[in-house]
């Protein structure tokens, strides 16, 4: 005879808001609404995956409808609470906006709102992954969810609430659930684990806590596997093996070879551990959790890291040993180590290990690296016009210039030496910062080109302040990439994407406007030549090619 069993994640689904954990700052406040009659007509429930939205909504469902509420929390017994947590209550409706996203859907919740309860007192619609909807089912559910009849409430759930749109956002009570600390987490592993009977030891339980990423039921979901699998207590090792970690040792080696510049040791550890079965994403992901821990250690800031004693004495040793720039310098690199293409390859590992132990970058690592930790100090305000102007004639020359010789581009030559001599090609000139924003935008697409491509067509000694010191001025060069730039300009994203990029280089939030070098932003621009408007050349402009010569 086989009998069934419910998953731990439902089997201990938290059935009243005293037993949600966590985000007692969710329940307390939907508990007093329930017992002062103050229950709204339509919630938002934002939050990572795991952290109980779709759990609260039942239990909300429950206790405005339970026979006998116990101060605001639902009692669990009644014929209405047992039928809710069956899933066979008939007024409490589950859809999923992911596979029932479409105006069809909604319309046909529109025409049943109006039918009465058939067994409860209100009828409830749970909308889980909400902003799947389109915006054309959305706009049509407006009406609906701001004036729903008296008996009717709507309760959307949500793991990315910037996909919503205003306008459901503004007629909603919306609550944040919290990212689940791995103490919480572990307390409540803790508990269950003694009602099931399961023996685990506390370093694996706590492992299993710090692998669930804030997510309760990842957490259950793992336990269980590891419940089901053991018929003996759990060790740490055969947590690291069921999650695939390899040896919990292996990060902290190969941070520490990593540090002390040791290439060879390095990629060693790399490929050894994925020769004994590690995942390479794992590698990368635990490897940079121990180095971001030496890096909040080097700074004093490591009192909310959750690691076994015998770990964190080890990397508190270890960040003694290494300036905070250079732990800075490691954690970017291997962080930006990209395993999206080819996830079983070891070599973007390999290549970032190579690039960390180059003692000989450090020196040249960006001023931020070198920065005190506790507050580093501001980018100095850029000067004043510090670039020389490309359309003026030459200080030195005092007389006027005949005018054919003040439209071609030659007097620019004379400035190219000077420019790449003086110290203005710093990265704390003028011009460096300006290279370095447009560096940073480099990997940014806007809504059609990418935006580092684009802004490499302002040259760095023609990019200036106003006279005001208020605006900066970013004269174009080539007319088809000014015209794409102002295409991309009509999203505010852009604009703000790339105001930002220029605060965290400048130190300031400048606002920019865009021209046509050699115009002075006075409207006269030069004719168009007949290659620019080459579809060809449009399109490598785009792709982030720059012309050599355009006759």
């Amino acid at each position: 005879m086989t009998t069934s069993s419910q998953v731990y994640y439902r089997k201990w689904r938290p059935g009243t808001f005293s037993d949600l954990a966590g985000q007692e700052h969710v329940g307390n406040t939907l508990r007093q609404a329930v017992m002062q009659g103050r229950v709204s007509h339509s919630y938002l429930f934002c939050g990572t995956r795991g952290s109980g939205k779709t759990t609260t909504a039942r239990v909300l469902s429950k206790a405005i409808n339970c026979l006998d509420p116990q101060e605001g929390d639902p009692c669990d017994r009644c014929a209405i609470c047992v039928s809710i947590n069956e899933g066979r209550n008939l007024d409490i409706i589950e859809l999923d906006a992911a596979s029932n996203r479409g105006v069809e859907e909604i319309r046909e919740i529109r025409d049943k709102v109006h039918f009465q309860p058939a067994q409860n007192r209100r009828k409830v619609y749970i909308i889980d992954e909400a902003h799947m909807l389109t915006r054309e089912a959305s706009n049509a559910f407006l009406k609906t969810l701001e004036e729903p009849p008296a008996h009717v409430i709507f309760i959307l759930c949500t793991t990315e609430a910037d996909r919503i749109l205003p306008t459901i956002l503004s007629r909603c009570q919306r609550y944040d659930f919290r990212r689940l600390p791995g103490q919480t987490i572990y307390d409540r592993l803790a508990y269950i684990t003694d009602q099931e009977g399961v023996a685990i030891q506390p370093d694996a339980l706590r492992m299993v806590a710090r692998n669930a990423g804030g997510s309760m039921r990842d957490a259950l979901n793992i336990l269980e596997q590891l419940a089901v699998s053991a018929d003996r207590e759990i060790t740490l090792s055969e947590v690291e093996e069921a999650l695939g970690l390899v040896r919990s040792d292996a990060y902290l080696i190969l941070a520490q070879k990593m540090l002390a510049g040791d290439t060879s040791g390095s990629l060693e550890t790399i490929n050894d551990v994925v020769w004994e079965g590690g995942e390479p994403r794992q590698l990368h992901r635990q490897t940079l959790e121990i180095l971001r821990s030496i890096l909040l250690l080097s700074w004093d800031a490591g009192d909310t890291l959750d690691l076994p004693p015998d770990i964190l004495s080890s990397l508190k040793a270890e960040a003694q040993k290494h300036d905070a720039p250079t732990i800075l310098r490691a954690v970017r690199v291997w962080g930006e180590a990209n395993l999206r293409y080819d996830a079983p390859s070891t070599l973007p590992l390999e290549i970032a290990a190579a690039e960390i132990c180059r003692k000989d970058v450090v020196a040249e690592a960006p001023p931020v690296a070198a920065s005190a930790p506790s507050s580093p100090p501001a980018a100095p305000r850029p000067p004043r016009r510090e670039a020389p102007p490309t359309n003026p004639p030459p200080a030195r020359d005092s007389r006027p210039p005949p005018a054919p010789a003040a439209r071609p581009s030659p007097p620019v030559a004379p400035e190219a030496p000077a420019r790449s001599n003086a110290p203005a090609a710093s990265s704390d000139s003028f011009q460096g910062r300006w290279e370095q924003a447009v560096r940073q935008l480099g990997r940014v697409k806007g809504s059609k080109y990418n935006l580092g491509a684009l802004l490499r067509d302002c040259r760095p000694n023609s990019v200036h302040l106003s006279d005001d010191d208020s605006t900066l001025v970013l004269p174009f060069t080539n007319t088809a990439n000014l015209d794409r730039m102002q295409e991309e300009l009509n999203d505010p994203r852009v604009r703000d994407t790339i105001e930002q990029a220029i605060e965290q280089c400048f130190g300031d939030r400048h606002p920019f406007a865009v021209t046509l070098a050699g115009t002075n932003g006075d409207g006269d621009r030069p004719a168009r030549n007949s290659m620019q408007d080459s579809p060809l050349y449009r399109t490598a402009i785009g792709l982030g090619a720059r012309p050599i010569e355009e006759n």
